[in-house]
């Protein structure tokens, strides 16, 4: 992994759950990869705390590979949640009441159990950059053109 930074279970054991601007950027970038991929017709992403790095540069989607596993994107939005609520308690059984409100939302709608009432990634992506939803669209459809 030379080059990539620490893969996030080992960044938070070694370092302890992320909180404040950490968090929100960490939860940031992975929905909009997220989006992004899905944008492309990618799905079945496997997100989790162990295909997600910290690097530098901020933090980079590892150990993805299209086709090789069946999922569909109310996978991934779950997933996301998922490794969401591990960055911000160090546990995948962790309380997302430890969340802030935006985050809470957006983690809470994620991990309904209904697969078809989840949110898209994009609309994820539109909550936390926490702009109109006029605003909200130009720059979301602005970075999956890109």
């Amino acid at each position: 992994m030379s080059g990539q930074g620490a893969v996030l279970s080992e960044f938070v054991r070694t370092s302890g759950p992320l909180r404040g601007q950490a968090l929100h950027r960490l939860a940031l970038t992975c929905a909009s990869a997220v989006a992004k991929l899905h944008a492309r017709g990618n799905v079945g992403l496997r997100l989790s705390h162990e295909s997600v790095a910290l690097g530098a540069h901020g933090q980079v989607l590892i150990g993805w590979q299209p086709g090789v596993t069946p999922g569909s994107a109310a996978d991934d939005v779950l997933a996301w949640a998922d490794l969401v609520v591990f960055a911000a308690t160090g546990r995948t059984d962790g309380d997302p009441a430890v969340l802030p409100p935006a985050l809470h939302l957006a983690v809470r709608q994620c991990r309904q159990a209904d697969p078809t009432a989840r949110p898209r990634a994009a609309d994820v992506l539109r909550v936390l950059l926490g702009q109109s939803v006029a605003a909200a669209v130009a720059s979301v459809d602005g970075l999956l053109a890109s």
